[in-house]
């Protein structure tokens, strides 16, 4: 469930595979895990049907599945935007 506001809110923008983009807050100390969730949710079949799923945020674009299970505050997620794709 989305949190609504309070300290330690990250609100991320996740470009979806489809080109669709979602902005959504997650609670700081969730981890990385959390986003990969929320995104294989909201994804298209293709993601669903057993495609692997690829996220990127920062400049330059680095992979965020080794960081999958550290918090999304400690990864410096709030406020970026995050490019999913399938593999």
């Amino acid at each position: 469930e989305e949190p609504t506001s309070g300290d330690g809110i990250a609100r991320v923008q996740i470009r979806m595979p489809d080109g669709k983009r979602l902005v959504r807050k997650f609670r700081g100390e969730d981890s990385v895990k959390v986003i990969y969730a929320f995104v294989a949710q909201h994804s298209s079949d293709a993601i669903r049907g057993g495609n692997q799923l690829e996220l990127k945020a920062g400049f330059p674009p680095r992979d965020l599945l080794d960081k999958i299970d550290e918090s999304i505050s400690s990864c410096g997620l709030a406020g970026e935007a995050i490019t999913a794709r399938c593999k």
